[in-house]
């Protein structure tokens, strides 16, 4: 990722480090990416590497461990619930978020561009090239997502 985006994300992180659920090592990461049966993008991986999970920007990213302040379930879990409920093309969806109607937000492996589904429409939206460019849109609060 970007060092300006890190270095954004690490400002909040100095500012309110229970809003973030703490690094992984990657043996859990890896233990992630079996369990669902995909490849992660790398810059989530880093992402989850560094912080773990947390609150940046607008957004709220889950990963595997719980931050004391911002809800951030599991990852896997999510996923997981999600996979059940989208329709058939949606098996290796992971869930990086839940917008504030209950609607996922994550990526469809192999493709790596942030999408949201809404059930209320029944549709997909491109929100994001990447998980990297969906952080940057966080922080500038341009994701116009209700957490």
């Amino acid at each position: 990722m970007k060092i300006e985006l890190l270095n954004a994300i690490d400002e909040e992180f100095e500012m309110c480090p229970e809003a973030f659920g703490g690094p992984l090592n990657i043996e859990e990461v890896n233990q992630a990416e079996d369990e669902l049966k995909v490849k992660l993008p790398e810059d989530f991986k880093e992402f989850l590497l560094r912080y773990g999970s947390g609150a940046v920007g607008e957004a709220i990213i889950l990963g595997l461990k719980e931050a004391e302040f911002v809800a951030t379930p599991s990852f896997v879990e999510k996923s997981l619930h999600f996979r059940k409920a989208l329709p058939q093309g949606y098996e290796n969806f992971t869930a990086i978020g839940i917008d504030g109607a209950g609607n996922p937000v994550g990526f469809n492996s192999p493709n790596t561009e942030i999408i949201t589904f809404d059930f209320n429409f029944g549709g997909k939206e491109i929100i994001a090239e990447s998980f990297e460019e969906y952080l940057e849109k966080a922080i500038r609060e341009e994701l116009n997502i209700h957490f």
